[in-house]
Formats: C-alpha cells, sequence, structure tokens
C-alpha cells in the first residue's frame, strides 16, 4: 500500500475539524450508493424481463435452424441428412413443413401457419410447459391430430375431446378458383383438436397448429421428402455448431443456397430492441448517478482548504506536487469507491432477494405469466457498473485534486 493511498485512506475515516465536510462527503458516497443500486437492480429487472419474453418468443425455436434461401421448399436428401447429422455438436435434428393455412369451425374460421412436424419434433420443445390443455399428440399419418394454440381454439370456439373435428384448408398450388366451387382450389381434411398449447404470448398462441408431417406434405402436394426447415438441438457451443454447418453446406453441390440462423438471430430484431433498450435506461440512470459524483468536487475542494497547513508539512518531508495531488485524487476516489461497492453489494442482495421471495409483485388483478417482478442479475452489467462509477469518480476527483498544490 502506497503511501499516498494510507493518508487519502486516513483522511477518508477520520474527523474533520468543519463537520460538514464529514456530511457533504457522506452524501456523496449514499448518493452514488444508491445510484448503484438502481443501476443493478434496474438493469436485472430487464435482464429478467428479457429473458422472460425471449423464453415467450422462442417456445418453438430450435437452437439453430436451416432453411433454404433460393427456394420455399427443399428436399431432404439423405447427403443432406448424413452431412447434418455427422455435424460435431448436433444432438437432434428434425424436419418441418411450415406454410399458409385456413382452419374452419362452423362458421368460425382463422388463418395459421401449419407446420407438419415429425414426432422427433417434440423432443425438441418443452412440451410439458407449453401445453395448456389435453396433450400434444399429433397422432400418426394414419390417424392424425391437430394441436392449436390457446388464442385460436377460442377464436374457433374448440376444444380437445369435442365431438365436431375442425376442417384445414390449404390452397392447391396453381390452381384456379372456379368461383361457382371455390372449394375445388383447396386441399381439405378433417381433423380432431388433441391439444392446447399456450405460451402466454398472443402472436405465438394465435400463429401456429401442428400435424404430422406427412399429412401437411398431401395438403400441400409436395413430396415425401420435402421441408421448409431443419431444427436442430445442440449439445455444444451453438456458434460453433453453426459454423460447421455453414462450412458443410455450403460445399454441397446440389444448386441450393442454405441459411444458418442460431435462435438469437431468427428474432434479431426483437433483441436488439430489448437491448437499445436496456442501454438507453442505463444512460438515464448514469446522469441522475453524475449528478452524485459530481459533488465529489465540493467535498474535495473543502478538504484541500482544511488540509492546507497538512500539505505544507507533506512538502516539507519531501513530497512533490505529484505526490500531493495523488493523495487527493485517491481521497476522492476512494468516495466513489465506497458507495459504488457498498451499493453493488445491497443491489445484488435485493435482486437475490426478489428472485427467490418475489418481494414486489406485479400490479395485483392483472393477467400476468408471472406475479413478481423478474430479475436475472448478469455479472457483466455489475462490472459495467462498477467500471463506470470507479472511472467517472476518478475522472471528477482530477478536478479540485490539480489545485491542491495551489494551496500555500
Amino acid at each position: 500500500m502506497s503511501v499516498e493511498f494510507k493518508i487519502a485512506l486516513r483522511y477518508l475515516f477520520s474527523k474533520k475539524k468543519q463537520s460538514a465536510i464529514n456530511i457533504i462527503s457522506a452524501i456523496c458516497a449514499g448518493g452514488i450508493c444508491i445510484a448503484t443500486i438502481a443501476l443493478v437492480c434496474i438493469l436485472s429487472v430487464y435482464n429478467g424481463f428479457q429473458s422472460l419474453v425471449a423464453d415467450l418468443y422462442s417456445a418453438f425455436d430450435p437452437d439453430i435452424r436451416i432453411s433454404c434461401v433460393n427456394s420455399k421448399t427443399f428436399s431432404y436428401s439423405d447427403s443432406i441428412s448424413a452431412l447434418v447429422n455427422d455435424v460435431d455438436g448436433v444432438a437432434l435434428s428434425t424436419l418441418v413443413l411450415e406454410d399458409g393455412a385456413i382452419l374452419l369451425n362452423d362458421s368460425k374460421q382463422v388463418s395459421i401457419r401449419l407446420c407438419g412436424i415429425e414426432q422427433s419434433y417434440l423432443d425438441l420443445i418443452s412440451v410439458d410447459s407449453v401445453t395448456y390443455k389435453g396433450v400434444f399428440n399429433i397422432g400418426t399419418p394414419d390417424v392424425p391430430y391437430l394441436v392449436v394454440g390457446a388464442a385460436t381454439a377460442a377464436q374457433l370456439e374448440t376444444s380437445v375431446h369435442f365431438v365436431s373435428p375442425v376442417t384445414v384448408f390449404t390452397p392447391i398450388h396453381d390452381a384456379k378458383i372456379n368461383l361457382a366451387n371455390p372449394d375445388g382450389a383447396f386441399n381439405q381434411i378433417e381433423l380432431f383438436v388433441a391439444g392446447i398449447y399456450s405460451v402466454h404470448q398472443q402472436d405465438t398462441d394465435s400463429r401456429f397448429a401442428f400435424l404430422p408431417i406427412s399429412t401437411a406434405r398431401a395438403l400441400f402436394g409436395q413430396d415425401s421428402l420435402c421441408c421448409t426447415h431443419i431444427d436442430i438441438r445442440t449439445t455444444k457451443d451453438v456458434e460453433k455448431t453453426k459454423e460447421l454447418l455453414v462450412s458443410k453446406l455450403g460445399n454441397l453441390n446440389t444448386g441450393l443456397q442454405f441459411k444458418v440462423e442460431t435462435k438469437t438471430e431468427l428474432h434479431a430484431e426483437f433483441y436488439k430492441m430489448l437491448k437499445v433498450e436496456k442501454w438507453i435506461t442505463f444512460l438515464i440512470l448514469f446522469m441522475v448517478l453524475m449528478v452524485a459524483v459530481v459533488n465529489i468536487i465540493g467535498s474535495l475542494s473543502m478538504l484541500i482548504i482544511e488540509k492546507k497547513e497538512d500539505i505544507k508539512t507533506l512538502r516539507f518531508l519531501g513530497a512533490d506536487n505529484t505526490m500531493v495531488r495523488k493523495v487527493f485524487l485517491l481521497e476522492g476516489w476512494l468516495i466513489s469507491a465506497l458507495g459504488c461497492l457498498i451499493g453493488v453489494v445491497i443491489g445484488v442482495l435485493l435482486c437475490a432477494l426478489q428472485s427467490w421471495f418475489g418481494i414486489i409483485k406485479l400490479s395485483e388483478g392483472g393477467d400476468f405469466v408471472v406475479d413478481a417482478y423478474p430479475v436475472v442479475v448478469n455479472p457483466l452489467d455489475v462490472v459495467v457498473v462498477l467500471l463506470t462509477v470507479l472511472l467517472v469518480g476518478g475522472l471528477v476527483a482530477w478536478i479540485p485534486s490539480k489545485f491542491a498544490t495551489k494551496q500555500e
């Protein structure tokens, strides 16, 4: 520990002749502490909501999705199958055939994205967590069933175990509509609803319906190997697995251009929006922090005036201007550091209590996915807050410290 640091530490905790200096220093540290607590807690709440909403949006999203750029559908040939499944890190791959369709129940109708899936797709998602009613069962190619979202079921006024099936209409490609018989331009099939899913997200709950991929191929008039994308679950680093897939798919001589996307890239705009909102909030709170930190200038200026005799003593003992400035620079920085460290500890503790016990509830009477504010403490956020406060504290303390050597 340097001599300058020891002197600054003594000045920090020693009683001053003018009690106002102690009070102002305490107010500075307290203001920095409160601002730091606010930064840690609010950023953690943002992380919590981001994690919650991301889970809701990506309930049916895989770790990696492979789709075709230059064709709406493609044939899942043996060469593609062998390539994908041989990539290190691929634990599961499953085919999906997705296109638009209309569901009709009596006079109620709704347009949805009809997803033909394999049974292995159910191992890709958290079936138990998304199943709202009935079972997430798509049946077999011979006896297919339909699984719809809660919002779709409400619009159609249907549910599981209903005696009347839901009619699925899909357009016949290149078919001309005969106004006398418009049904002739559509393939159709009647299916019973076996299950209803819900992820508490209106867009997702009203968007998808699931059935066996063989049934979907027949409805869409596609061959037995056709799919729109391949969904993959990984066991290793997602980015590394993606790089391997991109490299190998690029070497395939099939005439097809494949696009490989991670779960985050599937909703890139959404994640970008959340991140921008979070750091705009950080900047607003940073302005509040600046108000508290700037008070250090007044506290240090008063301390320098009071310690005028000490500065003379230090000069007689051989201290140069650099050492004197460093003492008061460290003094101002220690005020920031003390408030910051206490604020981080209290902020993390409050977040932990909120996460464990849900102390602060969301508005009562509302239909929310969670009862209390979700929090996720990101270590990187804590480091950013610490570095920001300490850096700003040091810069602000430099302003009055450079005048310390001008005291007689």
